[in-house]
């Protein structure tokens, strides 16, 4: 348990803060706003629009766009009036990737995480379930959507529920990539001692958003080479990412050099073990972080 914790303290050392105030989130949203007017006026409206209709998914766009022009050379609106589209798109000097944005509502993290969202003074402990199977469901639906395009693809998903940082932390990260992981263990016969018993780590990956098994290991969502999941509050802004192990194309960290992303450590996996771990581009290499 204490390896676990050292774990998530070392994630959570490589999280991203990139808003200091929240002042300066509803600067992000304003400077978006008058970027949109002035690169792409007829987008800016339907834009305003959608921040009316749904805060939390008009904020996550425009913090995931100022995210992602501190990390790669230019971010173009792929979004089309008339078509739709994806998000973004985004362009190095050699690579080329789409980014849509998505959210989930604080009354709906609240619904199915049982976490309040109104903090008083005197909360001091709050019971919750994951919402693994939300997010799940989130990654499922965008599928096709993404399937349209040549390049690797990442999905944000973004909250600003002020504890969403709780469902998005390592542990969730891991149980969207394999699935909600449950104790197994060896049924005693009446011939065996209870200290033979042998217990392991075992998932039916009902909730994973990128595995599945048919008559073998096989994938879903390939169309998805990432997902980004994205926690907004008031004051700060968290990431952390997660790499599809064999997506329609390949999406490689070095292009988001400050997330941290869980992956499998094989694919397929032998002798059915799914071994993960995190990894970070730093200093020009791919490094294993623990």
């Amino acid at each position: 348990m204490n390896s676990e914790r050292e774990n998530y303290e070392k994630a959570i050392g490589n999280l991203i803060k990139i808003m200091a105030s929240e002042t300066k989130g509803q600067n992000l949203v304003d400077n978006y706003v008058r970027f949109l007017k002035k690169e792409y006026p007829r987008l800016a409206i339907s834009y305003q629009q959608r921040l009316e209709a749904n805060p939390t998914g008009g904020r996550a766009e425009a913090v995931t766009f100022h995210f992602l022009k501190t990390c790669v050379d230019e971010v173009k609106i792929n979004e089309h009036p008339r078509d739709g589209g994806t998000d973004f798109l985004c362009k190095t000097a050699d690579s080329e990737f789409i980014a849509e944005v998505t959210s989930i509502t604080t009354d709906t993290v609240t619904k199915k995480s049982g976490l309040k969202d109104d903090l008083t003074e005197g909360t001091t402990v709050q019971t919750f379930s994951p919402i693994t199977q939300k997010l799940c469901d989130t990654v499922n639906s965008k599928e096709s959507q993404m399937l349209k395009y040549n390049y690797p693809g990442i999905l944000v998903i973004a909250s600003d529920h002020p504890l969403a940082d709780t469902l998005f932390d390592p542990f969730d990260a891991q149980r969207l990539l394999v699935g909600d992981m449950k104790i197994g263990f060896s049924i005693a016969t009446m011939r065996q001692e209870m200290q033979e018993r042998s217990t392991t780590n075992v998932t039916e990956l009902k909730y994973s958003c990128f595995l599945q098994v048919n008559q073998d290991w096989d994938v879903c969502n390939r169309s998805i080479s990432a997902v980004l999941l994205f926690h907004i509050s008031g004051a700060s802004a968290f990431i952390l990412g997660i790499l599809h192990p064999d997506p329609l194309h390949n999406f490689s960290p070095k292009l988001l050099p400050s997330i941290p992303f869980i992956r499998l450590k094989k694919w397929p996996p032998e002798d059915s073990i799914l071994g993960v771990e995190w990894v970070k581009y730093e200093e020009n290499e791919l490094v294993v972080t623990e």
